[in-house]
């Protein structure tokens, strides 16, 4: 990762004039012409001095492996002088030659003899002060220049403008940032399932945390995550690294068999790794390695528990086992017991009439599973118990058949059921009772083939409908009362002889 980073100012300080301050907040323009002068003249005899002031604090606890001063020099400088680079104390509106800033340390002597002059830039060795300031987390950097031999005549003229492409003096960095902690912490049966709760049902569970690098942004990082495992008391029992990816994603890593057992509560953590690769600052081949966040704290504990539930009690007063039972559209209900497995979470059930799903458990882990029969046909309910951590035990079945409800009742002043009445053509009223059955809301009819009818059931009861025959002899109208979901809850047939016109 680089950054180039302008100076917020820059000051010039002179012997000929030991009082006056050359302090500049540094903007870069396209026309300006004051240079930094640095060196000696000998007519009139002068010795100037630069500085330049650079907010650094966006470096702080970054990996800085190479930093430079880059800085244009201006036609009719003196290349053959050689200029050192200190780093000094700070700048401001009173630096004077005699208030100079402290004379710090030597960061490095130049001469640029075969690029001098240069408007792209001369770059000027700052490595170490950059360093040290970003470990201390400093907010600003002063560097200083001055003539290795301030008794030697010899000048560099130094810009302090945009020239060309070059945007001004610059700090020019490379650097690596810390990754960040890892998040979306998970434990997981399988590095690709669910995270789990407290109770893992696996001896082989998967860590799993989110890896992301502040340098993503503008560059890509190689990322891994190392994660370490101990149990309840902290004994360290191992550690795995992940699999090293080039962008922001999950990590994941399967704890090795034989290391957990079942019953026992463990912790773990974690830290993102992230790769660096640059040249060596000295030219002498390349500076790798990983840094590192800082570790997740331990995990809350997790217990292994791979021992799977017993089979469940089922009991049902609505739909008693193996015998008739409640009734077509009628709901009822079945209880689910634990039967002295201590950590049954939820059931598991399915009905041989298509219906599936889970139930989670009450306080003392029972459960009540509400079922409404739409057949009459025998029926299967095949229930599991799954404990906490997952484990879902034997099945246990329950056969059971429900009733139909009391049939619909038919009867017809005009159309007896007895003796014949009405003829071909005549018109008869048909009175349709719901024969008790209380949640009947539809009646459905039906005249030999003819095509299907519907009429509400009224607030009595009953329904009311006109039917005329149309052939004499034997008619079967067929009756069905049925629910506000559609279900067919009883069906009566009745046969009434039509007679000859």
């Amino acid at each position: 990762m680089g950054s180039a980073i302008a100076p917020e100012s820059w000051a010039l300080v002179t012997s000929k004039h030991p009082h006056r301050a050359h302090y500049v907040p540094y903007e870069p323009t396209w026309d300006g012409d004051d240079d930094a002068v640095v060196g000696r003249t000998n007519q009139p005899k002068n010795i100037t001095r630069a500085f330049f002031q650079v907010k650094v604090s966006s470096l702080a606890a970054k990996r800085v492996f190479r930093a430079d001063l880059a800085l244009g020099i201006r036609d009719g400088s003196d290349c053959d002088t050689q200029i050192e680079v200190w780093e000094t104390t700070a700048i401001g509106p009173r630096t004077t030659w005699k208030r100079q800033p402290r004379w710090l340390r030597k960061l490095s002597t130049t001469t640029p003899e075969l690029t001098c002059p240069s408007v792209i830039g001369i770059s000027h060795s700052v490595t170490q002060a950059v360093q040290d300031a970003a470990a201390r987390g400093d907010e600003y950097l002063t560097i200083g220049l001055r003539s290795a031999d301030e008794s030697v005549a010899g000048r560099r003229l130094y810009r302090t403008t945009s020239v060309r492409e070059n945007s001004g003096p610059a700090l020019i960095t490379r650097y690596n940032t810390a990754p960040d902690v890892p998040s979306e912490l998970s434990v997981r049966n399988g590095c690709q399932g669910a995270a789990a709760g407290p109770d893992v049902g696996t001896s082989t569970p998967s860590l799993r945390a989110t890896a992301t690098d502040p340098d993503t942004e503008t560059n890509a990082e190689v990322l891994r995550v190392r994660f370490e495992w101990a149990d309840a008391s902290g004994a360290k029992l191992g550690e795995s690294v992940s699999a090293e990816t080039s962008s922001p994603s999950p990590h994941c890593v399967t704890v090795p068999a034989g290391q957990l057992t079942d019953g026992g509560r463990y912790t773990w953590r974690a830290r993102t790794e992230n790769a660096y690769r640059t040249e060596n600052p000295d030219g002498t081949g390349w500076l790798e390695g990983w840094d590192h966040s800082a570790w997740t704290p331990w995990q809350p504990e997790f217990t292994v528990d791979t021992t799977k539930p017993g089979q469940p009690l089922i009991s049902s007063a609505d739909f008693p086992q193996g015998q008739v039972g409640g009734r077509v559209g009628l709901p009822g209900t079945f209880t689910l017991s634990p039967n002295g497995s201590p950590d049954v979470a939820s059931y598991s059930y399915s009905f041989s009439t298509g219906q599936t799903g889970k139930v989670a458990v009450s306080a003392d882990g029972s459960a009540v599973l509400t079922y409404t029969p739409t057949l009459t046909f025998p029926a299967t309910l095949t229930v599991s118990s799954v404990d906490r951590a997952g484990n879902q035990g034997p099945a246990t079945t329950y056969t059971f058949r429900a009733a139909p409800a009391a049939p619909p009742t038919v009867s017809s002043a005009v159309y007896p059921p007895d003796v014949p009445g009405g003829g071909v053509g005549v018109p008869g009223e048909f009175v349709f009772g719901v024969n008790g059955v209380d949640d009947a809301t539809t009646f459905r009819y039906r005249l030999e083939s003819s095509p299907e009818q519907n009429v509400a059931v009224g607030a009595d009861g009953t329904a009311t409908v006109t039917i005329t025959p149309t052939r004499a002899g034997a008619n079967r109208l067929t009756v069905t009362t049925l629910n506000a979901a559609g279900v067919r809850l009883g069906t009566k047939t009745y046969t009434f002889t039509v007679g000859a016109a």
